[in-house]
């Protein structure tokens, strides 16, 4: 039964459940803590090896030191260039969102002075107020009346009416050509 070791005790030998593990020692061997042994330290060690090391003058550390400023302002100029680009990117489109948001207001006021007129223009009163000083209209049984000045124009109202100075004679399509040249010479201001 020895033999097998299947069968023997838990408590005997390496292996599992045995007390003793891989970095324990085995019968004869001296147990050691993973660290060299040192000697303890006396002055005259520490003075040897002090005379040892090489001694480093101030300049050498000082061309040490700027080797490593160097550096490090090599990598601080890559990421200033890396970020600038960024940063001028996010600013023109800063000022672009800002430009657009104005014209977005400005829209919305031309569309609310729109609205607003024509709210105006759906009011019965209002047309005919229109017509009465823009087209010089009356309502049946009124009298109109207009007031020429000195120079022969209308005082008064709107001088935006489009007429014709003479009533044309002649067949629709002459009458229609001569209302589009009506409106394409704009009345002079004054």
């Amino acid at each position: 039964m020895p033999s097998n070791p299947r069968n023997k005790p838990a408590g005997s030998g390496p292996g599992r459940g045995s007390p003793r593990s891989r970095t324990a020692a085995r019968p004869g061997e001296r147990v050691s803590s993973g660290r060299p042994r040192t000697r303890p330290l006396d002055a005259e060690a520490v003075a040897q090896a002090a005379e040892e090391r090489p001694r480093v003058s101030s300049s050498e550390r000082a061309l040490g030191m700027t080797w490593r400023l160097l550096i490090l302002g090599v990598v601080m100029a890559a990421l200033a260039v890396t970020l600038a680009q960024s940063l001028r990117v996010y600013f023109a489109q800063a000022k672009e969102m800002a430009q657009l948001q104005q014209q977005i207001d400005q829209t919305k006021r031309e569309i609310a002075t729109l609205d607003d007129q024509l709210a105006r223009w759906k009011d019965p009163a209002f047309v005919k107020a229109e017509a009465r000083t823009r087209l010089g209209w009356v309502v049946p049984g009124e009298t109109g009346y207009r007031v020429i000045g000195a120079d022969g124009k209308p005082i008064g109202g709107d001088s935006t009416v489009l007429a014709p100075s003479k009533p044309s004679t002649g067949m629709w399509w002459q009458q229609m050509w001569g209302s589009v040249g009506v409106a394409d010479a704009p009345a002079e201001e004054k």
